[in-house]
């Protein structure tokens, strides 16, 4: 398949033309708001001139209108109804197609056209830079959430672990108290033990000495 070159225009005027890839075809006439222009990309030659509707521009931008397999021509209703103008015109696509030679002057036509097209192809070139650098953009902004998500569940459970710990070290003081009262009370119990039970030895000289006294 020749390689073409497609460009897309805005109508000078509105037109009363129908669609020429929809029209009719559920028995509608859509009108045109657009139209394609295709030439040989080598050398510029005129190839065809359809118009479109704004459902079918939508799909010529999205490369979803057929082709013909042997010219490149986009397909219009009547071409897929009848048959492609190259086979109609019986062209012969074989023979080489010249480029453009120095000394032939560019239409002013074709001038604009070539010039619509550049832009445009800077524009989708663009587009997807931007689209690309957004994605990463994107990319990057759920990494940095992710991030910040893990740091804060790390934080929170080393906040609960230290709390376990405080929890541990105040048990850990309540028993070191605890053992010390008891062990002051044992000592207490001991003292008064003491106290309330005298050594035997006093007890056999206080009963001597109160013998002798009588």
């Amino acid at each position: 398949m020749r390689e073409l070159i497609y460009t897309l225009l805005e109508l000078e005027r509105e037109s009363r033309k129908t669609c020429d890839f929809c029209s009719n075809r559920y028995g509608e006439d859509n009108r045109s708001v657009n139209q394609i222009v295709s030439r040989i990309k080598v050398n510029n030659e005129y190839v065809s001139d359809d118009v479109v509707c704004e459902d079918c521009k939508e799909k010529f931008l999205n490369d979803e209108i057929p082709k013909c397999n042997r010219c490149g021509r986009l397909q219009t209703e009547l071409d897929i109804s009848i048959l492609c103008p190259c086979i109609r015109r019986k062209e012969d696509l074989e023979e080489k197609e010249l480029p453009s030679l120095p000394y032939q002057r560019e239409s002013m036509i074709t001038f604009y056209e070539r010039q619509i097209n550049t832009l445009r192809e800077e524009k989708d070139q663009l587009t997807e830079e931007v689209d690309t650098h957004l994605e990463a953009l994107e990319s990057s902004e759920v990494w940095n959430k992710r991030q910040k998500q893990e740091l804060l569940d790390k934080i929170a459970k080393l906040e609960e672990e230290n709390k376990q710990l405080r929890e541990e070290k105040k048990v850990e003081l309540y028993e070191k108290e605890i053992t010390g009262l008891k062990e002051q009370l044992e000592q207490l119990n001991q003292q008064i033990t003491q106290i309330e039970t005298p050594p035997k030895d006093n007890k056999i000289k206080n009963f001597l000495k109160f013998t002798k006294s009588k």
